[in-house]
C-alpha cells in the first residue's frame, strides 16, 4: 500500500464527506497544501495523522490501508472457531489487555501488514 493509493482513498473520503481540503485541513490543524500532498501521495501520513483523519471522515483506519486490488478477509462474526492454536492464543491474551493497550497492538499488526505490503512489491 503507498502513500498514492492512500492519497486517492483520502480524497474520496473527503469529498464523500462533502468537505473541501480547505476546510478538512483545518479540521487537522494542517495547512491546505499539506492535505493536498497527502492527497496526491506527495507525502507520507503519518498513522496519528491518518488515524485523525479517519475518526473526522467517520472511516476505519482499515479503510486508508487496505489495497484495491485484494479484497480484505473479512471474519464471520458468528464463527467462533479459530482453527489455528497461535491466533486463538493471540485472541485469548487480547481479552486480558485494557482497550488502549488492544488499540497499540492494532497499530502494530497494521504496520507489519505495511512492511509484508511493501517486501512483497
Amino acid at each position: 500500500m503507498g502513500s498514492k493509493e492512500i492519497g486517492r482513498k483520502l480524497q474520496q473520503a473527503r469529498e464523500e464527506a462533502g468537505l473541501s481540503q480547505e476546510q478538512l485541513a483545518s479540521m487537522l490543524g494542517c495547512a491546505q497544501s499539506t492535505l493536498s500532498n497527502y492527497e496526491k501521495g506527495k507525502r507520507r501520513i503519518y498513522l496519528t495523522q491518518l488515524e485523525n483523519i479517519a475518526e473526522i471522515l467517520n472511516k476505519p483506519i482499515e479503510y486508508f490501508l487496505e489495497s484495491n486490488n485484494e479484497p480484505a478477509k473479512q471474519p464471520n462474526p458468528t464463527d467462533t472457531t479459530i482453527d489455528e492454536p497461535e491466533l486463538l492464543q493471540i485472541v485469548n491474551a487480547l481479552y486480558d489487555l485494557p482497550r488502549e493497550q488492544r488499540r497499540s497492538v492494532m497499530d502494530y499488526i497494521i504496520w507489519q501488514k505495511s512492511r509484508h505490503t511493501i517486501q512483497e512489491g
